[in-house]
């Protein structure tokens, strides 16, 4: 149903509703010329033929009186036997006194002064219809001169259904080359939105397929690829000198800490110096952590979703996280409650153990004294559903945002230990899973939401 819809708002569906429209109402205007040009010259011919025919019997009656005029009326019937042309001459009241019709029609004229009524044909039975003008004589004498239009309607209709059917043919081919260029346009436009999906998913090296047509869409797809080129270069840049940074301190960091722990062991009877070097120890310790963090952050981000995993129980990693965070839990008053399901996902178990610790450790330490941390698991049709609610602040709105991003930290979290860095992780482990992570009131407190995929 989504793809219909989707087709539906597409610029290429709008593109070919107008080409048909375009292409159906220049046919309308091509026939409606034509139409205009045959039937409606061979309607005007006709009208001027039967005014003409009347001005000739008027001046006969004029110049010979009713029994000219009859003479000639008969003289044309019989010429005419097939009744192409119409007349009828009458009396005051109306009543026939010669004509190839055998009384004055029903029907009263127009408003043009025009008269159409049926006829049908003396030899075939057809039925048909005939156009004419009623005159009025001196005396009273009323003349009816018309013509048979059965064959200029037979032509109308005939130019009417021509045109019907080039509408509909120009609807056909309209839609049939809509469709074409929308099945060709529309793939080449799917593949730059799937090479654009995949770079989103981390996997830089994808390109979008150039056909060598030099049409438009091939430079749009070499300039999108050059451009990725140019993204590509300058993150492998940046990976590239902040591995080298993370790497050179890393190691100045680990002999500072080897050389604090010496004057530690040798500072031991000076209780100041003592602290002062166990608290440098820490720092150094700290500082360590960060730095193998950051270095994990940017190794899960550059190898996007991965491929080859195995399969985990989630419900697995969630006791064994519980177990190990809940002396510290104890320590604080807070009950942790649980409530999973065996749910099987394909993925890394040291990385899920990691995402859950680093959620759970957040709900501890934002938790106030007997406070309550809900832990559920569940498998429904969108996947395996992580949520891990506390009964803590909560995070602003505002926050929400880019509570994700490295080394932010909201205002409510300025006072706590920490870097600012355990949810970054949390939020890389979920994309190189495929898992999406989302945040929600919890009122008190904030749930931290992680739908997985269920491939088994």
């Amino acid at each position: 149903m989504q793809r219909p819809r989707r087709f539906g708002y597409s610029t290429i569906f709008r593109v070919t509703i107008a080409f048909v429209v375009i292409l159906v109402s220049a046919v309308a205007f091509i026939g409606g010329f034509v139409f205009w040009s045959t039937a409606g010259f061979m309607d005007r011919q006709t009208n001027t033929v039967i005014e003409t025919d009347i001005e000739g019997l008027a001046e006969v009656y004029q110049r010979s009186g009713l029994g000219g005029l009859i003479d000639t009326i008969e003289s044309r019937i019989e010429r005419d036997p097939t009744r192409s042309s119409i007349y009828l001459v009458a009396d005051d009241q109306r009543s026939p006194v010669v004509g190839n019709i055998s009384a004055w029609p029903s029907v009263g004229p127009n408003e043009s002064g025009w008269i159409e009524f049926g006829l049908t044909e003396r030899t075939t039975g057809i039925k048909t219809r005939a156009r004419s003008r009623p005159f009025l004589l001196r005396g009273g004498v009323n003349l009816l001169v018309g013509r048979d239009i059965g064959n200029l309607q037979s032509t109308k209709k005939l130019i009417e259904r021509s045109l019907l059917s080039a509408m509909a043919i120009a609807i056909v081919v309209g839609i049939s080359a809509g469709l074409l260029f929308s099945r060709r346009v529309g793939r080449r436009l799917q593949n730059i939105s799937r090479t654009s999906r995949e770079v989103m998913r981390g996997n830089l090296s994808e390109r979008v397929p150039i056909l060598g047509r030099g049409d438009d869409l091939d430079e749009v797809g070499q300039s999108f690829n050059a451009m990725l080129d140019e993204i590509q270069q300058l993150l492998s840049g940046i990976e590239h000198v902040t591995d080298n940074i993370a790497h050179d301190l890393r190691t100045p960091l680990s002999r500072l800490r080897n050389r604090l722990a010496q004057l530690r062991h040798s500072a031991s009877e000076d209780g100041e110096s003592a602290a002062s070097i166990e608290a440098c120890v820490v720092e150094v310790d700290r500082l360590l952590t960060t730095f193998s963090a950051l270095l994990r952050i940017a190794k899960l981000e550059a190898a996007g979703p991965g491929k080859n995993f195995g399969i985990v129980d989630l419900e697995d990693v969630v006791h064994a996280a519980v177990e190990l965070y809940e002396p510290f839990a104890d320590d604080r008053k807070i009950a942790v409650r649980v409530d999973a399901t065996k749910t099987e996902i394909r993925g890394e178990r040291e990385l899920l153990m990691q995402a859950v610790c680093n959620l759970l450790d957040n709900a501890i330490k934002f938790s106030p004294f007997n406070g309550n941390i809900d832990i559920t698991l569940k498998r429904d049709a969108d996947g395996g559903v992580l949520s891990i609610a506390d009964s803590g602040q909560g995070v602003e709105a505002s926050d929400r945002e880019r509570i994700f991003d490295r080394f932010y930290r909201a205002e409510r979290a300025r006072d706590t230990e920490g870097a600012g860095l355990g949810l970054s992780m949390v939020s890389a482990i979920c994309a190189h899973h495929g898992a999406n992570i989302s945040m929600h009131e919890h009122n008190p407190g904030l749930c931290v939401q992680i739908v997985f995929p269920v491939t088994v």
